[in-house]
């Protein structure tokens, strides 16, 4: 047991480790760490909080209290396998130190149980911040008292523990999938992983759009949306278990635990020649030897950064997210334009349209993090670019600039969209694209410093980077206080007048983004030389 937990530390680290070559190392770990954890936490209490409260709202007065579970198991489910399956391909498959660990005195098996077990810890995160709060909202809500019984809470706990081992199988299996995809197929992965985000995201919208409609349909035909939930038995076996069924209980966790063994004990069998043949096409695309049908040195950086941005599936959903949700948001504001207004209207002004539309805007412009972590994504191949004929100033404003290549029209698209829809005066309307586009600026510059400032040359592959790396993390969350600091702003210059409200917020906006601007300028070859 001893190697098993030195391996599975080995293992966590490799998903959640991110910390820099240079000093103050056990902090930037630490540091990571926390913030993937926070990043987990938040999303899976916000998504089981308010839809768990919607759904039980409707569903705790006819006693259907078993739906929610089953709603939430589904998305824990369903969440958990597409963000860990591409992790899982990575880690469990293409970890750059599985020739060290396959060199050392331990059985396949317990290398890849450790693997697995790593996955497993985070998507057992993922699950206990959402079906945990569901939990919560039933003991609350519920008028049949089932939440209000010790025993409620054990069944809970043991459905919390049971549904990550599901969730890892298909999880490995997938990763195993993609990966036997990339080494047979060029661009395989890439393809499949896109088409798997794209469906995902698909749905989601899907839901979002619809849910209105979905919770009136519940109220009126609670039973017959469980039966038509029969092809997702495991987790019906696991709703009713937590409402009271301890023999479907045991089903559930039985049908969860052996999926999981049969994972870890047969490609562990074989996980030696497995990690061999995923292995056979490790080597990069990015700085191949071939002619190059780009002319010009700003043809052919682009041309890297493009291939990159668009054939890591990780970096591209994680840093391309928020511009979707941003230009998804103007295209609804759009359709939804004469509900918005009449929302408006009856709100009285008790609500600020604009501003409230700015910070939807900057959140979606938060989560765009693209320059962040491009300088870590270079890896040990780093020194090619530098030994090229580009010097470094120009470099940096590239890769800064690819990003605001994106941010802009997207800003301008959903800035238009979203003053057509509500109506607003020209003057509003500029102030908003304004703002935006600043925070753009600001956001990409100041990426590039944290890039600069904490990179991550030596990652065991480009999850690590774009997934936990705590520059991408303080690149999605620094950029997020200060929309925080501009609604204060917004506030307290509300007080002295109403222009104060809004120049306030657009001044700091203005003069961060100068200073990180200017520091990029004076400070940025240099940083980018000592690497």
């Amino acid at each position: 047991m001893k190697k098993f937990f030195a391996l599975l530390k080995v293992s966590v680290k490799s998903m959640l480790l991110s910390s820099s070559n240079m000093g103050r190392k056990n902090r930037k770990k630490a540091a990571t760490g926390v913030g993937v954890m926070v990043l987990i936490a938040f999303f899976g209490l916000y998504m089981s909080g308010l839809y768990s409260s919607l759904l039980m709202s409707v569903l705790a007065p006819i006693h259907m209290e078993v739906l929610v579970f089953i709603f939430m198991g589904i998305a824990a489910l369903v969440s958990g396998l597409v963000f860990t399956a591409m992790a899982a391909k990575g880690v469990v498959f293409g970890g750059k130190d599985n020739d060290l660990l396959l060199s050392m005195p331990v059985s396949t098996t317990s290398l890849m149980a450790s693997r697995v077990s790593a996955i497993y810890l985070e998507n057992l995160l993922f699950s206990f911040f959402v079906l945990g709060p569901a939990g919560a909202v039933c003991a609350f809500m519920t008028q049949s008292g089932v939440g209000r019984n010790p025993l409620f809470w054990v069944r809970l706990v043991i459905a919390v523990l049971a549904l990550p081992l599901l969730d890892t199988a298909l999880s490995v299996l997938l990763g195993a999938l993609v990966a036997f995809v990339s080494a047979k197929v060029s661009k395989g992965g890439v393809i499949g992983q896109n088409i798997v985000m794209a469906v995902y995201l698909v749905a989601v919208f899907w839901f979002a759009f619809n849910l209105n409609g979905m919770i009136d349909g519940l109220a009126a035909n609670a039973a017959g949306v469980k039966e038509s939930l029969s092809w997702a038995a495991p987790v019906l076996w696991m709703a009713d278990g937590i409402m009271g069924n301890w023999g479907m209980l045991l089903a559930f966790a039985a049908c969860c635990a052996v999926p999981f063994a049969l994972v870890v004990f047969g490609l562990g069998k074989v996980y030696r020649q497995a990690v061999t043949a995923f292995a056979a096409r490790s080597a990069r695309n990015d700085y191949k030897l071939s002619a190059q049908s780009a002319s010009g040195q700003k043809k052919a950086l682009l041309r890297m950064e493009a291939r990159r941005f668009f054939g890591i599936p990780m970096y591209f959903w994680n840093s391309g997210l928020g511009l979707i949700m941003l230009v998804a948001m103007g295209i609804a504001a759009l359709v939804m334009g004469a509900d918005l207004r009449s929302m408006a209207a009856m709100l009285g002004g008790a609500l600020p349209v604009m501003p409230l539309a700015a910070l939807l805007m900057g959140f979606c412009l938060s989560m765009s993090v693209i320059a962040a972590p491009s300088i870590s994504l270079e890896g040990k191949y780093l020194w090619i670019l530098r030994e090229a004929p580009v010097d470094e100033k120009s470099l940096l404003w590239f890769k800064t600039g690819f990003e605001l290549m994106f941010t802009i029209p997207c800003t301008v698209i959903a800035g238009v969209c979203i003053a057509i829809a509500l109506s607003m005066p020209l003057w509003e309307g500029g102030v908003l694209i304004l703002a935006t586009l600043l925070f753009c600026v600001g956001h990409a510059a100041f990426g590039m410093l944290v890039g600069l400032t904490f990179p991550k040359l030596d990652a065991v592959n480009e999850t690590v980077v774009v997934k936990q790396s705590l520059a991408v993390m303080l690149g999605i969350f620094v950029p997020m206080a200060v929309l925080g600091v501009c609604a204060l702003l917004y506030w307290l210059g509300g007080m002295l007048a109403d222009w104060a409200a809004l120049a306030l917020p657009v001044a700091l906006l203005a003069a961060l983004t100068l200073v990180c601007t200017l520091i990029l300028a004076k400070r940025g070859p240099a940083m980018l030389r000592a690497l």
